[in-house]
């Protein structure tokens, strides 16, 4: 018959794992909601989206996501052999490879976003952008 206490014990590891992911993460999106806030502001105030503000975003997104899929993985390979485990391997370079993809679609974002709000808004939008343009007139 099985140990129950030795499955009580790698429960509470694994609570506790779950319990300071869940801080680290929890900082991570508090500092990620501060840059969006701001990005928010300027596309409210400025009608444009800043292309170094929202790299910024993009590669703190990366980074955090790809450390929770290597967390995630490694937590469920610490449990698993054999087939289980390559298929671990499997989904989360999977799981890279899709967040890679989605995030460096999302780069041509603030172009065409700018695009779109210099048409609906004219030039102030370019003017925003740079900041040393005068009106002509």
């Amino acid at each position: 018959m099985p140990d129950a206490g030795r499955f009580s014990e790698a429960g509470e590891q694994g609570e506790r794992a779950v319990t300071e992911a869940a801080a680290v993460l929890e900082r991570e999106l508090a500092a990620g909601l501060a840059d969006a806030k701001a990005a928010g502001e300027r596309l409210a105030d400025e009608h444009r989206v800043d292309q170094e503000e929202f790299g910024r975003l993009v590669r703190r997104v990366s980074d955090n996501t790809h450390e929770l899929i290597d967390a995630v993985s490694a937590r469920v390979l610490g449990n698993t052999a054999g087939d289980a485990a390559e298929h671990t391997r499997k989904i989360a370079a999977s799981a890279h490879d899709i967040v890679d993809l989605l995030l460096n679609l999302s780069r041509l974002a603030p172009g065409l976003v700018n695009q779109g709000l210099s048409t609906a808004f004219g030039p102030q939008a370019t003017e925003a952008a740079e900041p040393d343009a005068r009106p002509e007139g």
